[in-house]
């Protein structure tokens, strides 16, 4: 019996007709980005073809997609699960380049890209395992790494792309842990050189601070007030580090309300909707409704049933394509340490 290779998908629009192709993109990419319209002529010539392979606590694929416009918007964040790091090989130059580059991204991060071109690999990797590998990961978004500590890494990641789909489940760990290894002997010297920029004290606490609210969401006792005595930070420093996330209660009530949607989404959850919310501080239903209407667009008891109706069967177009689809955004969502 042939051994069980590692989850891979692939996605190309060119089994589409070609008035659907840049669509059925436009709808493969929305869990994570928001992409801009194209032109009648623009839509007819698009091409795009995305692979995804899953190694459990991250993710390598591979993009050549005509040029358009990406971005996350500050609501698409907070609407969204995807608390990951890109870290991306682009053959042609994201900024003009003859040569390979290497281009870090922060998803919990505002993000606007101009219309390019996209040919190469990328790896995807949430937030705890990142700051696992690098203490102070957060202070690498937008960095370009250069140098031979990036021909290195592209010539990894090229690697990468072209083995990695034959993987089998019992290699997928020792995959994990190079990947691992040669991301972090790559990354950390240009690290280091960025904490010299910034301080880095700020992106150690902040780092503190986010893993502290993850693991007392459901602590009825917290607070800012609760958080400095944990930190040992007086009230102006935390509010400080908290405003590039619009301060800090509403980070608190942010990751609450993505803890309770993942529940909501999870068909083993049997509570209550409202005891749900209870159990994350909200004092009402109607509180609680009202917060998460705002943050996702609809109400819980909507999100919950989509949940358990499965994807729409409009999504047959994408998936006969070999489409990445639905299941994209749930491989982000199951990606784990």
């Amino acid at each position: 019996m042939a051994a069980q290779t590692v989850p891979f998908r692939r996605f190309s629009t060119s089994l589409l007709p070609e008035r659907e192709r840049f669509g059925a993109w436009r709808d493969a990419m929305t869990s994570v980005y928001e992409i801009a319209p194209l032109d009648e002529d623009a839509c007819r010539r698009f091409a795009g073809t995305a692979t995804s392979a899953h190694l459990g606590p991250l993710i390598v694929g591979t993009m050549d997609v005509d040029a358009l416009a990406y971005h996350r918007s500050p609501a698409k964040i907070r609407s969204d699960h995807m608390d990951h790091f890109i870290i991306r090989l682009d053959r042609s130059g994201a900024a003009g380049n003859r040569a390979d580059e290497i281009l870090v991204k922060d998803m919990g991060r505002p993000l606007a890209l101009p219309p390019m071109r996209l040919d190469g690999a990328c790896i995807i990797i949430p937030r705890d395992v990142m700051t696992g590998m690098l203490p102070r990961a957060d202070a690498l978004h937008g960095t370009r790494l250069g140098g031979i500590m990036g021909r290195l890494l592209a010539d990894h990641m090229r690697t990468l792309a072209q083995t990695v789909p034959a993987a089998t489940v019992e290699e997928a760990p020792q995959v994990v842990r190079a990947i691992r290894d040669m991301v972090t002997a790559c990354l950390a010297p240009s690290h280091d050189a960025l904490v010299q920029a910034q301080p880095q004290v700020a992106a150690t606490l902040i780092m503190q601070a986010r893993r502290h609210i993850d693991a007392n969401l459901t602590n009825p006792d917290l607070s800012p007030d609760q958080l400095c005595r944990a930190l040992g930070l007086s009230r102006s420093a935390l509010y400080t580090l908290f405003e590039p996330h619009h301060g800090v209660n509403r980070y608190i009530l942010e990751r609450r309300l993505l803890r309770i949607r993942e529940h909501l989404c999870d068909p083993a959850e049997r509570r209550r909707i409202g005891e749900i919310a209870f159990a994350y501080g909200f004092a009402s239903e109607a509180h609680f409704s009202r917060a998460f209407r705002r943050a996702f667009g609809c109400s819980p008891s909507e999100m919950r049933a989509g949940a358990y109706a499965g994807p729409a069967t409009g999504s047959a177009p994408v998936n006969a394509a070999g489409g990445i689809g639905g299941e994209f955004p749930e491989w982000l969502r199951r990606l784990r340490a």
